[in-house]
């Protein structure tokens, strides 16, 4: 796929957006209409620019997030949880094993 500069400049803007607003709920169409770019074109220009998907960017976000929270304060893990975008503790925590290899107690705990 060819992305013109104003596509590239759409995309850029809606990586912004998810920098930005990484803890919210955010859908492809509403990224795609607040960035200006149909989601076709999105979806397929954001994988060409940055090498993954929109979901799994905002995924890999979140956790080095947790990351960050999990090392540098004493915030419980079900606040972080929430903080960084997901609203089951349970999901969180599958997601951080299964993508870190340990559980966020553990992780937090080998950082000390």
């Amino acid at each position: 796929m060819s992305l013109s500069k104003q596509d590239m400049q759409y995309i850029r803007q809606a990586k912004t957006i998810l920098d930005e607003n990484f803890d919210k709920h955010i859908t492809i169409p509403q990224l795609a209409r607040q960035a200006g770019i149909n989601e076709a074109k999105l979806k397929e220009g954001f994988r060409e620019l940055y090498g993954n998907s929109i979901h799994t960017y905002i995924q890999q976000l979140r956790l080095e997030k947790a990351k960050q929270l999990l090392l540098t304060t004493t915030m419980p893990i079900t606040d972080i949880t929430y903080h960084i975008g997901y609203s089951h503790v349970t999901h969180f925590t599958t997601l951080f094993k299964k993508e870190v290899g340990v559980t966020p107690t553990e992780f937090r705990n080998k950082g000390k």
